[in-house]
């Protein structure tokens, strides 16, 4: 036992350069794995996300267009402006090209948070008013333009919100009121 511990000699070269090759190998697969981990956590944070806006939008045009008054459309149905109680007289609901926030009368739906700090844009609005029937129906998509893939949208058929509060039609000369 004594003759090992008196021997002075340590590894050799070719050891130490498998040693080294062995922790560079070790190194780049953990790099790797991280790397994969944080773009995938990346991804399904930008999927969440847009889904969380698409559910607030949707929420905050229905707060509005259930109390809509005086809805004019187009000769197609699409909706061209509204009276809202929130947003005033000939409220007509954009995208901001630029931002891709959603407005109601030039002013902002929803705070500049919510859209992840420019992250986040919504397009492809659509909101058409069936006078018959009383219903909106809203087609909108939130995407994220720096992360391919990730994004939410309405389904195919757009969702339905009911107007509560519409004009009635006045006899002949009384115009219209109200409820």
């Amino acid at each position: 036992m004594r003759k090992k511990l008196a021997e002075k000699s340590g590894v050799s070269l070719v050891e130490m350069l498998c040693a080294t090759i062995i922790l560079v190998l070790l190194g780049l697969l953990l790099n790797t794995g991280l790397q994969l981990s944080l773009k995938s956590y990346r991804e399904l944070r930008a999927e969440s996300e847009t889904q969380l806006l698409l559910a607030t939008a949707i929420d905050a045009l229905a707060d509005d267009l259930r109390y809509a008054r005086r809805v004019e459309t187009d000769a197609g149905g699409a909706l061209k402006s509204y009276h809202s109680d929130s947003y005033g007289k000939d409220t007509a609901i954009t995208v901001d090209a630029d931002t891709g926030q959603l407005l109601a009368a030039g002013k902002r739906v929803l705070p500049p948070g919510a859209y992840g700090k420019g992250a986040y844009h919504i397009q492809g609005l659509e909101i058409t008013y069936d006078k018959d029937t009383l219903l909106f129906t809203v087609k909108l998509e939130v995407t994220a333009p720096g992360i391919p893939g990730a994004g939410a949208k309405t389904p195919e058929e757009g969702v339905t919100i009911r107007c509560l509060n519409p004009a009635m039609t006045a006899p002949e000369g009384e115009g219209g009121t109200t409820p």
